[in-house]
């Protein structure tokens, strides 16, 4: 496989990561220009002037963290995945099926995901994959077999090299 060829796609967790980062961002840098600008919000203000910064930071600073944790969460599994695609070890797993996921919609399609099986030889562990959300219908791969890189101390950590698998077909 080629270097920086992962695909992955944006998934809901980066979603959530951007729009929590951004609101609380927005937020806490407010309650902050408040607080620093204290004296001339008071000034210009009725009742208790110093609730308004505490009150912003109170939603901005929750949002801001949650933000990062959903950063760093989808960063991790990316890097995971990276790591598991460097190591180079990988099996071929039959492709069992090819379905939609009606879970989720884009534009008003439902994307499509392939499950491949293996079955390991030394130990007879029957492992089945399924690739991330893919918005083509890959009907080539009905029947073929597909590279799923693994890493080999825990089989749920792979990544499903379906573009490649196409891309290496013979053509019609």
């Amino acid at each position: 496989m080629e270097k920086g060829k992962i695909k992955t796609g944006i998934g809901a967790i980066d979603i959530l990561a951007i729009t929590f980062i951004v609101l609380g961002g927005f937020f806490t840098a407010f309650s902050i220009v408040i607080a620093l600008n204290m004296s001339a919000f008071s000034a210009n203000s009725s009742g208790n002037a110093g609730a308004v910064p505490i009150v912003f930071a109170s939603i901005g600073v929750p949002f801001l963290a949650l933000g990062i944790i959903f950063a760093v969460l989808s960063v991790h599994k990316r890097l995971v995945i990276k790591r598991v695609v460097d190591s180079g070890y990988y099996v071929m797993a039959n492709v069992i099926t090819v379905q939609q996921n009606f879970s989720v919609q884009v534009n008003g399609e439902c994307p499509y995901i392939v499950e491949c099986h293996y079955r390991d030889p030394s130990t007879g562990t029957l492992h089945i994959f399924k690739s991330r959300n893919l918005f083509f219908y890959p009907a080539e791969l009905i029947g073929g077999q597909v590279r799923v890189y693994v890493d080999r101390e825990n089989m749920k950590r792979y990544y499903m090299d379906v573009e490649n698998a196409i891309q290496s077909m013979p053509a019609h």
